[in-house]
């Protein structure tokens, strides 16, 4: 009794120091709970993975070859750890030859995939940047590639279309993530989605450019630009994208201007004047499972009038933007326009802003289209606009909707 005693007169004598051990106790069981878990889910995965490893393979092949593409400083130099921990041990368990190429510039995982050889799939281990390259360099290549399947293992700091096919989350959500996208790989579900092509328009005398491809959206405006400028308040930690338009929604130098022209013409399920032939290809693999892709109906012989007819809008605001409708489940593949209001008063830009990093978007009023020329009124290198959260130049463009053209690892459901 006499140490219970004393024992309660020294934390009254000493509390701050008492306060501090309690939080700092609290942490550290926090710590190795979180981390408890995560040993438990890995254990469980590789269990699974060992299954689809232990399977016998035919004599007469190898074991599948599958190339990783890896950004060792996506995620604040954090991806290639997360990738060695959580996502090499399951390919490797399941019996996968994997070979890892790391990417060292930007533009380089573009470069790679252009010219890659002897893979039977491809893996993207980064951000929404390193996805957005390896797409942009796959469907380049006029070889059929996209035939064979893409894969993505979220370890980026954004991950729009990841985040969609995996539900993501932090510390041990995150590492189910990570797992999940894994397992997607080894177990073979794909499913097709939707691809934008945006090529310059450009006079008789200049010389065209590359098409660059995207999956998720083209951003124009003041809403993307802030959101830009929110590494600049890292040590708000949760809080920095709510101050990012706080210190940001009075600045000039907001692309609050976005004006032009955009001709576009109406979505269509398929017909003879938008219809692109697409091979299959037989696989000499037998790892992967059949694809979830259905049969599509033949397009060469139907007549859509509709299709060719193009409209033209005028349009000024400080919020435009392009997208798929990858997240969405729609009958007739398009584009979807929004352009935004005009002018946000102060607080009005910051509610708005707000809003949507919660996932609410006031803008419900959108244009579908299959094909889109946006012509802006004014464009130079100090007007830029963000496709798939990389940066370019503005200029005249066409974004033309490609159907079901690229084959994603997938959950079964």
């Amino acid at each position: 009794m006499e140490r219970i005693i004393k024992f309660g007169k020294t934390i009254r004598n000493n509390w701050k120091k008492s306060a501090v051990g309690v939080v700092a106790l609290c942490y550290g069981a926090t710590i190795v709970r979180e981390k408890y878990q995560i040993n438990v889910l890995m254990q469980a995965a590789c269990k699974e993975a060992a299954k689809y490893g232990d399977s016998p393979i035919p004599m007469d092949r190898n074991p599948t070859v599958v190339t990783v593409i890896l950004n060792p400083v996506a995620n604040k130099r954090k991806a290639k750890r997360d990738f060695e921990k959580y996502c090499e041990p399951l390919l490797h368990l399941a019996g996968l030859q994997v070979d890892v190429i790391q990417t060292t510039s930007e533009g380089n995982a573009k470069e790679i995939v252009e010219t890659l050889r002897g893979t039977e799939a491809i893996i993207v281990a980064g951000g929404d940047g390193t996805f957005s390259e390896t797409v942009t360099g796959l469907l380049r290549r006029n070889d059929d590639a996209n035939q064979f399947p893409l894969g993505i293992l979220p370890l980026g700091r954004t991950n729009s279309l990841g985040n969609s096919l995996f539900h993501g989350g932090k510390g041990v959500d995150r590492v189910k993530q990570l797992i999940e996208a894994s397992m997607a790989i080894i177990k073979g579900n794909t499913v097709w989605k939707d691809a934008m092509r945006i090529e310059p328009i450009v006079t008789e005398e200049e010389i065209p450019s590359k098409p660059i491809y995207a999956m998720t959206s083209l951003e124009w405006g003041a809403f993307r630009d802030t959101m830009v400028k929110r590494d600049k308040y890292w040590f708000l930690g949760s809080l920095r994208d709510y101050a990012t338009f706080i210190f940001n929604g009075y600045k000039e130098s907001l692309n609050w201007n976005c004006s032009g022209v955009i001709k576009y013409t109406p979505p269509c399920p398929g017909c003879n004047n938008c219809i692109r032939k697409r091979p299959e290809i037989k696989r000499k693999w037998s790892f992967f499972m059949p694809s979830t892709q259905t049969l599509q109906p033949d397009s060469k012989n139907v007549v859509n009038p509709d299709c060719a007819t193009s409209q033209e809008l005028c349009f000024k605001t400080c919020d435009f933007r392009i997208r798929t409708r990858n997240f969405e489940h729609t009958d007739v593949p398009s584009l979807s326009i929004v352009i935004g209001k005009n002018k946000y008063s102060y607080s009005e830009f910051i509610s708005e802003g707000w809003s949507r990093l919660k996932g609410f978007d006031e803008n419900t009023k959108h244009i579908e289209a299959r094909t889109v020329e946006l012509l802006p009124n004014e464009f130079g290198p100090e007007v830029v606009i963000g496709i798939d959260r990389e940066e370019f130049e503005v200029k005249p463009v066409k974004i033309t909707l490609l159907p079901k053209i690229v084959k994603l690892f997938c959950n079964p459901d």
